[in-house]
């Protein structure tokens, strides 16, 4: 096994070796601008060029070098996600009956609170006309009431009136009879005249208690005037309150669409039975649609809302979505210690249905002007990192770096390496240091 291995080892060394002979042996008289070879930096709008040094021994061995450069650079992370439709419900008739009408099919694009369905309503329609009837009788109920008790009313103000007029006639007898008690006395009038007085006097009194009781009868009349009304005017709101619920029982055989979407599925056509809690329809709201993933609980921390930068790419439509996280749910899910968030995307073609595999790339952070170089310029030994470097006179020298961010092909150089310096970028592994190279630049062509 241990052969094996080295000759394997071996085999990529000469194989690495072979390329780098045939590359510059096809190029023997490369001018110094004249290009070799090109490719797209990644993370960049750029164009790898491949040039050759002058003033350099042309007996030294070619290698292919970088030109370390300062730029953008962006922590990103991959993970996988569903593409799910903004909203999506399933639509259940609220009372259950025979589907007399179905006014969508699969695919039917609706608006809110477009009519889908229609359940059998007929016997809800005579319910709805009895409880407008009952309402009708309750108002004139309490119109009724009400005329009776303004006729009390008036009762009660003609009472009173007689009673102050028979108080003011047995105010003046009582005067009349005292002034003929005196009279009688002193022989002025007889006795008989005395004895009509008196009889007058009695007689109005007797008016006078029989007036304050018809009082009493109208203000009895009254108060049981406004009890009747306040019955009447509670029966009046329970016939309106039928009728409310005649009319929320007959509008539920409309079975309405929530919200603005396309319909995914049917389940019944128009003759069905349907139940309560009966699926009669799937309704989705694809435009938005909401792209949800899910990390493990270190790197879902790292997103922020409204700001973590995320490119999403579906390869079934062969093409990639620009967005930002727009939610980071809250919950960790106990037993895989992951958590979900959400990117929302426009989605005006349709291009996006849901139930679609996404492939989610995040950018957790971007540093700014930093010293980066090629992936590949990078060799790694007893866990350090280094770099060949190629001096002025053409001497590699091997140089200690400190990696930051790789972002795909690019590595974040956060020491050992200045922009400007020249690195071996293809098979560094072959470079002795301290031996004379001939450096073939690769450069950025804008």
């Amino acid at each position: 096994m241990f052969n094996n291995s080295m000759n394997s080892h071996k085999l990529k060394i000469k194989s690495a070796a072979l390329l780098l002979c045939a590359a510059l042996c096809s190029t023997p008289s490369v001018s110094p601008l004249h290009a070799q070879a090109s490719s797209t930096m990644p993370g960049t709008s750029t164009t790898r060029m491949t040039v050759a040094i002058a003033n350099i021994d042309e007996k030294a061995p070619p290698v292919i070098v970088q030109r370390v450069e300062a730029g953008e650079i962006s922590q990103m992370l991959q993970t996988s996600g569903d593409v799910l439709p903004y909203l999506g419900a399933d639509i259940h008739p609220k009372i259950g009956g025979e589907i007399v009408a179905i006014n969508v099919s699969e695919g039917s694009q609706v608006k809110q609170g477009d009519v889908l369905a229609e359940i059998d309503h007929r016997i809800l329609d005579a319910q709805l006309e009895q409880a407008k009837a009952a309402v009708s009788v309750a108002k004139s109920n309490v119109d009724a009431q009400n005329v009776q008790l303004k006729s009390a009313e008036s009762a009660l103000v003609s009472a009173k009136a007689q009673v102050a007029a028979v108080k003011a006639q047995a105010t003046n007898l009582s005067a009349t009879r005292k002034r003929f008690a005196d009279l009688f006395k002193e022989g002025a009038v007889s006795e008989q005249q005395l004895d009509d007085i008196v009889a007058q006097h009695d007689a109005i009194q007797a008016q006078l208690i029989a007036a304050e009781s018809t009082v009493r009868q109208a203000e009895d009349g009254i108060q049981s005037g406004q009890v009747n009304l306040k019955m009447r005017n509670a029966q009046l709101l329970q016939a309106q309150s039928n009728l409310n619920a005649a009319e929320v029982q007959r509008e539920n055989a409309f079975v309405k669409a929530p919200f603005t979407g396309i319909i995914t599925s049917r389940n019944f056509d128009p003759g069905a039975m349907a139940n309560q809690g009966q699926r009669i329809f799937r309704l989705e709201q694809m435009n938005p649609v909401k792209i949800v993933g899910s990390l493990v609980e270190k790197d879902l921390m790292s997103l922020k809302a409204g700001e973590t930068a995320a490119s999403v790419r579906v390869d079934l439509v062969n093409q990639e979505f620009k967005g930002i996280v727009d939610k980071v749910y809250p919950a960790i899910a106990a037993k895989t210690r992951t958590g979900q968030f959400e990117i929302v995307l426009e989605n005006p073609e349709n291009l996006l249905r849901s139930g679609m595999y996404a492939t989610i790339n995040l950018a957790l952070k971007t540093e700014k002007n930093v010293t980066r170089i090629f992936k590949d310029a990078l060799l790694s030994h007893a866990g350090e990192m280094f770099a060949i470097r190629v001096g002025s006179d053409g001497t590699a020298e091997r140089v200690a770096v400190k990696v930051g961010i790789i972002q795909g092909s690019i590595a974040q150089v956060l020491e050992g390496l200045q922009p400007g310096d020249l690195v071996v970028s293809q098979a560094p592994e072959l470079v002795k240091t301290g031996s004379k190279v001939k450096p073939m630049i690769t450069e950025e062509k804008r």
